[in-house]
């Protein structure tokens, strides 16, 4: 039985280490970015203030600027959350930010199967270890995310710390973390999400 729950939760954990949380804000009445591009099983997380949310509508609504919900569609309430990839199916989702929807508030998530080719990891390569960490984690880039700004947030959202990568492998120090996950991003040529765990 105990062999059973610590499989079990290796493979969660391979799971979520696959997956990718892409993060949208907003700048006054617009989302940014407004188009995000993910694929099968990544999650988004909206990062707004108290008066917006993001609602998911169809496309002629969106067309309209209006803001009438899609049924079934996902809902991010006033001051943001995560969308998880069980809401994401493959294809377009529009949404919009109810109150602001005729001001032309809205985005587009855009769901892609995974196509099996393997990246070109002299482009993207990038890792963060170890993880669980409790004092430090070492970021190891290649050429693509050397000098690249970073930044940390924990699952609300906010960001707890930020800085610049500086050549190939950068120690970042999370002791003054309360335990707990938190998102590592970093935007080279792409950006690229981490979850890190504050043990």
């Amino acid at each position: 039985m105990k062999k059973l729950i610590i499989s079990l939760f290796l493979v969660s954990l391979g799971i979520v280490a696959f997956c990718t949380t892409w993060t949208v804000t907003y700048s006054g009445f617009t989302f940014t970015p407004a188009t995000v591009t993910i694929v099968v099983g990544d999650d988004v997380n909206f990062n707004l203030i108290s008066m917006h949310n993001a609602v998911e509508v169809s496309q002629a609504t969106w067309d309209a600027n209006g803001n009438t919900p899609l049924p079934g569609g996902f809902s991010v309430p006033f001051g943001g959350g995560l969308v998880s990839p069980s809401q994401l199916t493959v294809g377009t989702h529009w949404y919009v930010c109810s109150p602001h929807a005729s001001l032309g508030m809205k985005g587009t998530i855009i769901v892609s199967t995974s196509t099996g080719i393997k990246e070109n990891q002299s482009q993207i390569n990038i890792s963060v270890y170890p993880n669980p960490s409790s004092d430090f984690i070492t970021v190891k880039a290649n050429s693509s995310f050397q000098s690249s700004p970073y930044f940390i947030t924990d699952l609300a959202g906010r960001q707890v710390l930020s800085g610049k990568l500086n050549g190939e492998e950068n120690f970042i120090e999370i002791s003054q973390f309360e335990k707990g996950i938190y998102l590592f991003q970093v935007a080279g040529q792409i950006r690229r999400s981490f979850k890190v765990i504050k043990n």
